[in-house]
């Protein structure tokens, strides 16, 4: 009989591995951030996950930004602070701390919060801060006043408009975050994986800020009742045009925006303005009857 010779297996070609600029250890590729318009490193930022994880204080937060090159926005933090301040309610030592101690728990909380913020598209933008050999590293760029921290009290900051490459238009730091807000809320409950998809909601978010200014507006005698009717209008227009309500949603998500547009469609598509079945927990009455229906069918009775 003649000798078969078995195939030799194919290795798996090794994994890649990069050298983290920050705690010096050599770890897997997937274990560092992308960082998509970074072409000159190969798409990645230069510090790892675990040393970002260990990050616990806004300005060591700030440093991971510059150094990796992403543009620092302080309505990001602020995000994560509110998220951070709801998670910190629940706790009775940060109820019984004094505001020092309050804002240290706060930024420990926030920072394992920014990873996720700082990967959506809205939110990411590349920062080249190696052009400047001056300015180099963190400490040199704070020393040089190219770190300015900003400051919520200060009327001016708060009122000042800034061009947003990402909602195409420029609005108030308040703005910015409110329509970060609510695109993100769109983000998690519909499924935006189409180009256009993502382009409606961005024009959704600015036409639900517009209904917010215009109400404002229209309370302080600013407006008339017809701007504010023109405003809803446009707004439930790209809510029926994206079909938000209707097919877009994520796969095992029940919730609704609760919107005039919702409601809209399910009267023109069903002839009934009730978006979901309503189902009340059963009580006594109901499993006595339950029973009733069972014990007549095992007897071979009617029942009406």
């Amino acid at each position: 009989m003649p000798y078969l010779a078995s195939k030799p297996r194919k290795s798996k070609p090794p994994a890649q591995t990069r050298l983290c600029f920050h705690c010096n250890q050599t770890r897997p590729l997937t274990q560092f951030y992308a960082n998509r318009d970074w072409v000159d490193n190969n798409g990645k930022d230069k510090w790892c996950k675990q040393c970002l994880a260990k990050i616990r204080t806004k300005d060591e937060m700030r440093r991971y930004f510059w150094e990796n090159n992403r543009e620092w926005k302080e309505n990001v933090w602020e995000n994560a602070l509110k998220q951070a301040e709801t998670e910190a309610a629940k706790s009775t030592v940060y109820q019984k701390s004094n505001e020092d101690r309050r804002r240290i728990i706060l930024e420990a909380l926030a920072c394992p919060i920014i990873p996720s913020l700082m990967q959506k598209t809205q939110n990411y933008k590349f920062e080249d801060h190696t052009q400047d050999v001056n300015t180099n590293s963190y400490d040199e760029a704070k020393e040089g006043g190219k770190i300015v921290e900003f400051n919520p009290s200060n009327t001016k900051d708060k009122n000042l408009k800034v061009y947003n490459e990402f909602f195409n238009g420029e609005f108030k730091p308040a703005e910015i975050e409110y329509l970060e807000g609510y695109y993100n809320g769109l983000e998690q409950d519909f499924d935006l994986s189409d180009t256009s998809l993502r382009d409606n909601a961005k024009k959704l978010a600015k036409a639900s800020l517009l209904v917010d200014k215009v109400q404002n507006d229209y309370m302080a005698g600013r407006c008339s009742l017809q701007d504010v009717k023109d405003a809803i209008a446009q707004y439930d227009l790209l809510m029926k045009t994206g079909n938000f309500a209707a097919c877009k949603r994520k796969p095992g998500d029940k919730g609704g925006l609760g919107s005039w547009a919702e409601i809209a469609f399910h009267l023109e598509s069903s002839g009934h303005p009730c978006t979901r079945k309503i189902e009340w927990p059963k009580d006594d009455v109901d499993r006595t009857i339950e029973e009733f229906a069972y014990i007549a069918e095992s007897l071979g009775l009617d029942t009406v």
